[in-house]
This record gives C-alpha cells, structure tokens and sequence, in this order.
C-alpha cells in the first residue's frame, strides 16, 4: 500500500486557523457570566461543533487522520446539531418565548445518528483505514445497531439542514425578526438585522452542503469543490468574530447595538441638560400615571401621552437609563407585580391574573421578566413572601 505524507496546504492552513478562532470565540461565549447567558452558550455550542467540523476535514484532506483514527467521522453527529443549535439560539433570544425540556426532541437525530456510529468509532484503526481505501466490504465486520446508512446518509444530511433553514425561517418571520411589525427599540432592531445576519450565514452553509452532495454524483465533480462547505462554515465564524471586535459587547450582553446601528443620536436636537429634565418628567408621569398598566402599550403611545416625539423619548431612554423601552416598562410591570403577589387579598388570584393586572399580555414574558428582576419565578416569589419556603432559594422545583 502507498503511504501518504500528511501535508497541509493554503486551503487547509486557513481552514485549521478558523477553526481555532471558533474555538476560541466558543470559549469567550461560554464563560462568559454577563448578559443572556443562554443565548451566548447555545451560540458557543453552534461554533464549537462547526470548529469541530473543520478539524475533521482538515484532518481527512491533509492525510493527518492516519495518526488520529480515532477522529473518523466524528463529524457526522455533529452535522445534526447546527439547525437545533442556532433555533435554539433565536428563541432565546426573543422576549415572548423560551427553551423548554420538550426542546430537547430537536437533537434526537443526532443521538440516533451518533449511537449508529459508536461501532464504527470503536473500530480498529486497520479496519477503518481498509474502509476508507475503498474496501467497503469491511462494512460487514462493524455490526451496526441499525443500518450503516452510508448509501443514504447524504439525503439524511441535506433535508436535516435545509429543513431547519426553513423551521428557523418561518420562526423568525413569526416572531417579528424578519420584518418590522410596527414601533420598534434599539434592541428590538437590532435583534431583527442580527438574526437576519446569521441566518444569511447559516442559509449560505446549508447551499454550500447541499450543492456538494448533489455535485458529488456528476462525472465532473471536482473534490476541490468540498472546500466549498467549509469555506461557508469559515464564513461564518469570521464575521462573528469581526463584528464582536467591532463590538466587543457582544459577549457582555444579549446583542450589540454599534455593529448594526449607526450613531442614532448624534444629530439630536436634545441638549444632555434637556434630556435630563425630559428624563424626570417622564419618570414623575410613569410613576403617577402607571401607563405600563396598559399591557398594549408601546414606545409611540407613551410619546403621545407625554406630547414628545418618539425620538426623543427613546433618547431619554437609551441614553439616561442605558435600558431599552421595553425593559424600562418591564420594570414597572415587576414591581407592580411583586406587590400583588404580596398582597393577601390576591393570594388566591391565579399567577396569569396577576401578570394581566400588572400590565403583560402574556404569562411567558411575564416568568421571563420576572425571573430576570427577582432571581425567581413568580410561584417562588409568593411562596417566599408568605413563608413556605426559605428567602435564599432558588429552586425550579
């Protein structure tokens, strides 16, 4: 048998390179312990399987994958991990929704995919590399717990990744994301360009996939070509890491508003000693008048109630309390709430009435916002107060 010297060459050097910043970018995310932690992990998790990605095929072209057998196809599993990961990834990051165990269902295939292939990881480095020269009876010698799919596994790759293209799509569009709904924050566009950006991203790895899996079967397929999926994946992983430089806070907080947005403010009208008195006035009207009751209120009614321009009082906002309009309002709304669930006379007013009362239209960003004021959900926080359970628990239980 020839023997192969492994070599690296230009595609590959850049290729082992994207890897590690994806590596190194999954790490900042990760540990990262400021702004939606959740959200940052699931997107660590998604560079992560993509770093992992490229180090296989790295591996594989440059001949280096003799020396390291045991690495064979570990990729596979992971290619049912991307759509989950970046679906996951948007619902996190949308005020009206949340992750929950049933979630979960999204990685089966993967688990399904990886149990398939723990014989074949297991295998004898000999066996594999007789395999890999061609010799596809050794198939026969690795018993399978359900079929070794390897005729059809390529079909399995392709509708997994364009129909969680699509999922996250329509999920999206659904939610606001793709198109403004009406009276927008900053967060709230900056959410919709973000989104719009990685699913860009994630659409042109899903093309560059399928394009090779289908190309692969013509007689003119050219095994350059297979560059083209990590490529994309490369793509991808540097214009994160670009825009996190251009803005560091990426990692600090839910999403970064100087990567997408311009200087918003820099030609108002507003005067800084304005602002401030603009500021008092519309705290002393929020305070008196309790608008945030109203649980369709948006930035432009209370520009309306308190005769300023929409402008301005987003300015105010952004600029004074560092919060976006949603999140100044949600406040409101929390401590509106905690005082009722305090109160006695509604200790037997269902959670729902509550969040209804204190101006949320719904019961998932009610629990989302006041889990992030309190520390706990508002079951634990009325349990606290009449004292069934201890003041410093935390139990989701």
């Amino acid at each position: 048998m020839e023997t192969v010297s492994p070599s690296l060459d230009t595609w590959t050097s850049l290729f082992i390179l994207a890897a590690a910043h994806g590596y190194f970018l999954a790490a900042i995310l990760f540990f990262n312990r400021q702004g939606n932690r959740r959200a940052n992990r699931l997107l660590a998790a998604f560079l992560l399987a993509f770093a992992l990605t490229l180090s296989e095929y790295v591996l594989h072209w440059t001949k280096y994958l003799v020396h390291f057998s045991w690495a064979d196809s570990f990729y596979i599993p992971l290619i049912f991990v991307f759509g989950p990961l970046l679906y996951l990834y948007f619902k996190t990051l949308n005020p009206e929704d949340e992750v929950r165990r049933r979630d979960m269902l999204h990685f089966l295939p993967a688990l399904l995919m990886l149990i398939n292939r723990l014989p074949y990881y297991f295998t004898d480095p000999a066996l594999k590399a007789a395999f890999q020269a061609g010799d596809r009876q050794m198939i026969a010698q690795i018993h399978w717990p359900f079929i070794p799919m390897f005729g059809i596994q390529d079909y399995f790759f392709m509708m997994h990744l364009a129909a969680y293209l699509a999922l996250t799509y329509w999920y999206l569009r659904r939610n606001g994301f793709w198109r403004a709904t009406g009276e927008e924050d900053d967060n709230a566009v900056i959410r919709r360009k973000w989104s719009r950006t990685l699913l860009w991203l994630y659409a042109g790895f899903v093309l560059g996939n399928v394009s090779y899996y289908i190309l692969i079967r013509t007689p003119f397929f050219s095994i350059e070509w297979d560059y083209g999926i990590s490529l994309a994946m490369t793509v991808f992983i540097y214009v994160v890491g670009y825009l996190g430089y251009r803005q560091p806070a990426i990692f600090a907080g839910e999403l970064w508003p100087q990567a997408f947005l311009a200087p918003k403010y820099q030609n108002s009208s507003l005067t800084p000693s304005a602002s401030r008195s603009l500021l008092e006035r519309v705290l002393e009207y929020v305070e008196q008048e309790k608008p945030y009751l109203d649980n369709e209120l948006r930035l432009s009614g209370l520009a309306d109630q308190l005769d300023i321009s929409i402008h301005h009082l987003s300015q105010v906002i952004n600029e004074q309390l560092g919060k976006s309009f949603s999140d100044f309002i949600n406040e409101y709304r929390v401590e509106e709430a905690t005082r009722l669930l305090a109160n006695p006379r509604y200790q037997d007013r269902y959670v729902i009435a509550i969040a209804y009362e204190s101006g949320f239209n719904n019961k998932t960003s009610f629990n989302k916002a006041f889990k992030a004021y309190t520390g706990m959900s508002p079951s634990q926080y009325r349990k606290k107060i009449q004292g069934k359970i201890p003041a410093g628990s935390r139990s989701d239980g």
